[in-house]
């Protein structure tokens, strides 16, 4: 069987270069995909510079760890058990713009219970000691101690230096242009994985960024695509939501919903990419 020459393979027909568009007149797709790919390099540079400057550490005021064992030592010493008494002597241990939570173990018959200020959190009764130490890591260096007897505290102690908003506005433009470039490349198939781990990581990013970057981030989240999942006052799903704390309430009609949404969770249509981190109401008085 003689096979039939195709138009390119004709003499003195040179093969025409496939472009991205259908008339053939475009920019031709290999040049295309360098071009992608050298963006895909560059802004996966500035995104890894942006974040090294975003995530530098900066330094405490105070030794966190030794602040955690005075505060501890101050809230043992107070006489009245009360929240507000603990929190009243603890805060005037505080240097400014610290913040503290003390778990008190509970007495016989005492129902677990939290109060204090919005600078001391005081919590009474068994508790998740990560769930609780929320209360005070959004933002600035973290210190913890615990006794034998049941007594711990965790204190965040504000840094000399804050992140630089430039860097975080910088990793947002550069993490858009990753995107955009990485959707000019060839994908001989699908990149889900990749996908929501960079959306899981950008989650959990704007979490701890200042209030600006933090928005601007999230509408970046919502632009592409994905839908914002803050289920307040909802049935508390195990499956869908991550419980990261418990707030107890007298309220039958409450107990078993979430009281607050400590980190929205996000989904592409139908499938949760990140689940939401909620604080869920039970029984309590």
């Amino acid at each position: 069987m003689v096979r039939r020459p195709r138009a390119a393979d004709s003499p003195g027909r040179p093969a025409q270069p496939v472009t991205d568009r259908a008339d053939g007149v475009g920019v031709p797709r290999t040049r295309r995909n360098r071009i992608a790919a050298a963006l895909v390099v560059t802004a996966a540079l500035g995104t890894f510079c942006a974040l090294a400057a975003l995530l530098a550490p900066g330094t405490p005021t105070e030794d966190p760890e030794a602040l955690a064992v005075a505060v501890l030592d101050t809230a043992r010493r107070v006489t009245d058990p009360a929240a507000a008494a603990i929190a009243e002597q603890v805060g005037g241990a505080l240097p400014a713009g610290a913040r503290a939570v003390v778990v008190r173990p509970a007495r016989a018959n005492e129902p677990s219970s939290r109060g204090g200020t919005p600078h001391v959190a005081v919590v009474v009764g068994q508790t998740d000691q990560a769930a609780v130490s929320l209360l005070v890591s959004n933002g600035g260096v973290v210190g913890s101690h615990a006794t034998a007897d049941g007594w711990w505290t965790s204190v965040a102690v504000p840094a000399s230096v804050r992140p630089p908003a430039g860097a975080a506005l910088g990793l947002l433009v550069a993490a858009a242009l990753l995107g955009a470039a990485a959707a000019e490349l060839p994908r001989p198939r699908p990149v889900v994985v990749e996908r929501d781990a960079l959306v899981r990581g950008l989650a959990d990013l704007a979490a701890d960024l200042p209030d600006g970057p933090a928005r601007a981030a999230e509408g970046l989240l919502v632009a592409s695509g994905l839908r914002p999942l803050i289920p307040d006052g909802r049935l508390v799903d195990h499956l869908r939501h991550h419980v990261v704390g418990t707030e107890p309430t007298a309220e039958d009609d409450l107990v078993d919903t979430v009281a607050h949404t400590v980190r929205p969770g996000y989904a592409d249509g139908g499938r949760i990419v990140v689940h939401p981190c909620v604080v869920v109401f039970v029984r309590g008085h």
